[in-house]
């Protein structure tokens, strides 16, 4: 079981691949939580790209898409004053639209592709969780996602996935499951998988 650090607080670390699952076992920890869980979503932090007429065309699945050093500086911060600012990012410009205050719970949940990805937030979780899915899968959820709620084309997302998405998950993070504390099936009962999780976290649901 893991325990909070010093900070009082648990920060967990939740990774894996695109559409695996990550997000509905946050948002249902988050809900059987009751306040006693908050996630601190990786997207937040990526870099603005600007002006840049081809940002569309950004890879946002590589570790350099992401401001690891502010993320980092943010989770220091967290631990000593139980409260910080985290960026607010929009996605319809890839720039930051200023901060907003966010504060620590009982558990604290880093999650994003590449959340256990960089050695200075695997040392900072008390615990890191790789939620696994059959690429397979993984591609049909992203499909259905991206045409439903992003007015994308599935030819336009099969190109995507095929020259960033897929790629960049073998090369970055792939291996996360190798070094996970805990590793999840992203097909299972998410549901039960997030009870499991606060019945170890000593979070009653």
């Amino acid at each position: 079981m893991a325990t909070p650090s010093a900070a009082g607080f648990l920060l967990v670390g939740i990774g894996g691949g695109s559409a695996s699952g990550k997000s509905t076992l946050a948002s249902e920890l988050i809900s059987l939580g009751q306040g006693d869980v908050v996630v601190l979503e990786i997207d937040r932090f990526y870099h603005c790209l600007g002006d840049h007429s081809d940002k569309h065309l950004a890879n946002f699945d590589e570790p350099a898409a992401l401001d690891f050093e502010l993320l980092v500086s943010v989770l220091e911060q967290l631990k000593s004053d139980g409260t910080t600012l985290v960026p607010k990012y929009d996605f319809t410009t890839h720039t930051r639209a200023g901060f907003e205050r966010f504060d620590a719970t009982r558990v604290v949940i880093v999650e994003g592709i590449l959340a256990l990805h960089d050695a200075r937030l695997l040392r900072g979780f008390d615990q890191s969780i790789f939620v696994d899915a059959p690429a397979s899968i993984r591609f049909k959820r992203r499909e259905r996602r991206d045409i439903a709620e992003r007015g994308r084309d599935a030819e336009s997302v099969k190109r995507q996935w095929d020259q960033t998405v897929h790629p960049m998950h073998s090369m970055y993070v792939e291996s996360s499951k190798e070094i996970a504390d805990l590793v999840i099936d992203g097909t299972g009962d998410l549901v039960v998988a997030a009870r499991e999780l606060l019945a170890r976290w000593k979070v009653q649901p």
